[in-house]
């Protein structure tokens, strides 16, 4: 079933979009984050993802008490992501009731904590590929890591990772359409699900990223495109 997520990102304890990724171009679309994450479940989004921006900038997450109060409160799926690093904070996302933990810089720079990750905790973690000039980003999207997003996901799959949310940061929070040909690859690649992230402006866009669903590309991200009014959630659910 192809899945369509409303995004919710997180800067001092606000729900914010970023445009490519450049904490110095932030939007603030709430001071009220837990309301949000209401607002997209009662218009019928069937998962959530929930995004530490602080956390993935310095690697401590900073929002914890307010990504505690919206798994609490939703009934649906959350997927949490953003300076999640080490496993006691992977056990204690799981425990509080994260359905999914998303890891990107321990991907990149800590492949053997990978490795342990997933023989334990298997399907629940996902790795986020966030990819700039071909090249897989880290720390907040921050720096490059100078590695190939297909080679370190193909290794990352022989690690255990069973899914990928794929981020063109270049497309993302710009409105200019999803990196379908990157989405494609990714999954033909690694022959495991794949979520795109990044650029969605349309519900044609929506489209197109739901016809790649037979190679393997289960659902589809959506941020800038909701908060600025570009597309709405029940009209991509309808």
């Amino acid at each position: 079933m192809f899945e369509i997520i409303p995004a919710i990102d997180l800067l001092d304890k606000n729900c914010v979009r970023l445009e490519q990724g450049d904490y110095k171009k932030v939007t603030i679309y709430s001071k009220n984050p837990v309301e949000v994450a209401q607002k997209w479940e009662a218009l019928g989004a069937k998962r959530l993802h929930l995004v530490d921006l602080d956390g993935a900038k310095t690697g401590i997450p900073a929002n914890l008490d307010i990504i505690r109060e919206i798994i609490k409160t939703l009934k649906i799926p959350v997927q949490v992501g953003g300076g999640i690093r080490n496993l006691p904070l992977i056990r204690e996302m799981l425990a509080i009731g994260a359905d999914r933990v998303i890891l990107g810089t321990t991907a990149v720079n800590n492949p053997n904590l990978v490795n342990n990750i997933c023989s334990q905790f298997g399907a629940r973690i996902a790795v986020a590929l966030d990819v700039k000039g071909g090249k897989v980003a880290s720390n907040g999207w921050l720096k490059s890591s100078g590695r190939d997003p297909i080679a370190l996901a193909k290794e990352a799959v022989k690690l255990g990772v069973k899914r990928f949310v794929y981020t063109n940061i270049k497309r993302d929070g710009m409105l200019t359409g999803p990196d379908l040909e990157g989405l494609k690859e990714l999954a033909v690649a690694t022959k495991v699900p794949v979520i795109a992230s990044g650029g969605v402006s349309s519900k044609e866009d929506v489209e197109a990223i739901r016809a790649l669903e037979s190679f393997g590309v289960e659902g589809c991200i959506i941020g800038k495109a909701l908060y600025s009014g570009a597309v709405r959630l029940e009209e991509l659910l309808s």
